[in-house]
């Protein structure tokens, strides 16, 4: 019910996974940047269900290019939630070189 191996909790979810699942000769790269974007919305059965506000870091390319990384080789997204996505903060984790 919290959190567990099935990678979505009730009251809070916390999990690492690839953004896409082709990974043929996909090279990791050896610079990486995290560009967050977070969300907070009505709570399931409280008030009108939908609303909803999220907001981010900026773009991909311009925090990479930041970064020092031209090339975008692998992104995992990170998602940290609480209470059934009440709130949740995400994270891409971008790789290149």
């Amino acid at each position: 019910m919290l959190a567990g191996c099935s990678g979505r909790g009730f009251v809070y979810t916390n999990t690492i996974e690839p953004y896409t699942k082709n990974f043929h000769n996909t090279p990791v790269g050896g610079k990486v940047v995290v560009i967050n974007t977070q969300r907070l919305k009505t709570p399931p059965g409280l008030g009108p269900p939908g609303i909803a506000g999220e907001w981010d870091t900026d773009e991909i390319m311009r925090l990479a290019r930041k970064a020092g990384i031209t090339e975008l080789r692998h992104i995992d997204i990170k998602t940290f939630s609480l209470l059934v996505g009440t709130y949740r903060r995400r994270s891409l984790i971008v790789y290149g070189d």
